[in-house]
């Protein structure tokens, strides 16, 4: 009987971080999303925090997230108008959301030096 030949996958030479297009910053700041599950109408809103940021999607985090979450619509402080996105995956207590529009680089600077103060 003849060995079978199993051909491997590509490896990249590079690490992660140089494939990026748009370099990712730490956040932690509180954000309310606006959620629609997929084959559903209503939005529900969702307490979350950004825990990371970059020009075309983030990542958020909450206990409160439901099952099969579709479309986005995040108010983040500092940014007047919402802002819209897809769930590009989700676990068990976040969502990665990619941006139908990107930020721009200065906004996303400003939202990610937003720090929260705890109370005495």
């Amino acid at each position: 009987m003849k060995p079978r030949n199993y051909l491997l996958t590509r490896t990249s030479e590079e690490p992660k971080e140089k494939r990026r297009v748009f370099p990712r910053r730490d956040a932690n700041c509180p954000v309310i999303a606006r959620v629609r599950q997929r084959e559903r109408e209503e939005q529900i809103s969702v307490p979350c925090w950004m825990v990371n940021l970059c020009e075309d999607g983030c990542l958020l985090s909450s206990d409160y997230f439901p099952r099969k979450v579709d479309e986005i619509n995040l108010t983040i402080p500092g940014i007047s108008t919402p802002v819209r996105g897809k769930a590009r995956a989700q676990g068990a207590h976040t969502v990665n959301v990619r941006f139908t529009k990107l930020l721009q680089s200065d906004v996303v600077e400003m939202v990610a030096r937003i720090k929260t103060i705890p109370k005495p």
